[in-house]
């Protein structure tokens, strides 16, 4: 292996990458930092021809150092084959602690399928968990669950975390490309996709998925959820995903067995909580709610756009989009300084109780 200047367009990026989405405000960061410090360390790449040069980890840094205007970069040039390379790349990048679970669990997938396992995520979820019970017992594994263990270990990462990402990975692909949509913060806690997975019924598992979401579940909440809806009858199920009755009174959250309940008293409860979305309806047409929902589409508005920007260029010419788009009634400022006026003034929403008249619609 040895360190050499690469110019930045005769790099590309790995076809490994189990990355998914990259954050571009992090990027924009270490762009900066690139800008004032220069690429501290060097990214590693494989010879691809034509003195041309492939990603086998440093992705994100490379796109920082494209962004920060560099023309060439250091990198370590590692001989390597296609097949090694796949590999090598997709362990490298799935030990990124800012990877998400999804991408990680399709990332370990990859691997398996590179040592030629071609099992879904969920079955290797449940080879690999057969496996550890069988060597706490020790009994002998067969020839596949051999090699599964073998790339475990190769993977360096504990087969009960590697067990979660694949189940996470496993989950329904509405599911997985609604959440891989989400800004980072409004995602759900990534293990509760892994008990998303044990539901096997597809429709079941995007309604409670739905219900997790619509109510924000933490962690701990979401799993006794999802453990609890796979006991009930149907009809209960339905009582709690589509009349909105808490699971809580449909069975018990402890000890997870189902208990009936007297139609009168569900009708009674369904009727409470009608009153409650009533009164939650009331509180919510208050003006300032209003006003802050309005920031808060307004940031996630000039956020797509920021994001957009960088895809657009002339379809005549091939020239860039204009980076620097200006509101016409405030020219001196930059969209992305909009950005941050439209997050201040959603923060600032938060913590009153008075609108801001600039910020509403005058009534017609």
């Amino acid at each position: 292996m040895e360190i050499v200047q690469i110019p930045v367009k005769k790099i590309s990026p790995s076809a490994f990458q189990p990355r998914e989405m990259f954050d571009k405000e992090s990027i924009d960061e270490l762009a900066e930092s690139i800008k004032e410090f220069d690429l501290l360390n060097p990214i590693l790449v494989r010879e691809a021809g034509d003195d041309n040069y492939q990603i086998i980890a440093g992705e994100r840094r490379w796109r920082a150092a494209e962004r920060a205007g560099m023309k060439k970069i250091y990198a370590i040039v590692k001989k390597v084959d296609d097949s090694r390379q796949r590999i090598e790349s997709l362990i490298e990048n799935i030990h990124r602690k800012d990877l998400y679970m999804i991408e990680k669990g399709r990332g370990v997938m990859e691997v398996f399928r590179a040592e030629g396992l071609m099992q879904s995520p969920k079955t290797l979820a449940n080879a690999i968990n057969s496996i550890e019970r069988k060597k706490d017992k020790n009994l002998s594994l067969v020839p596949t669950e051999e090699k599964i263990d073998e790339i475990c270990h190769k993977i360096h990462i504990k087969s009960n975390t590697i067990r979660l990402w694949l189940e996470a990975a496993s989950v329904e692909p509405d599911i997985i490309r609604e959440e891989l949509d989400k800004p980072i913060d409004d995602r759900i806690p990534e293990r509760v996709l892994s008990r998303l997975s044990t539901i096997s019924d597809p429709d079941l598992q995007k309604s409670a998925y739905e219900k997790i979401v619509e109510l924000d579940m933490g962690k701990d909440q979401a799993s006794k959820f999802v453990s609890q809806i796979k006991k009930i009858p149907k009809d209960q199920q339905e009582a709690v995903l589509t009349r909105g009755i808490p699971i809580e009174v449909i069975g018990d959250a402890r000890e997870g067995y189902s208990i009936e309940i007297p139609k009168e008293k569900i009708d009674a409860v369904k009727k409470a909580v009608e009153v409650g979305k009533k009164k939650a309806a009331e509180i919510l047409t208050k003006p300032i709610l209003e006003e802050r929902g309005r920031h808060r589409r307004n940031v996630q508005a000039h956020s797509k756009l920021l994001d957009s920007l960088e895809d657009l260029f002339c379809p005549f010419c091939g020239n860039p989009g204009e980076t620097h788009l200006r509101w016409k009634c405030h020219s001196d400022e930059t969209i992305a300084e909009a950005k941050e006026q439209a997050k201040e003034n959603y923060d600032d929403a938060s913590k009153r109780e008075e609108v801001d008249k600039r910020f509403m619609p005058k009534k017609k």
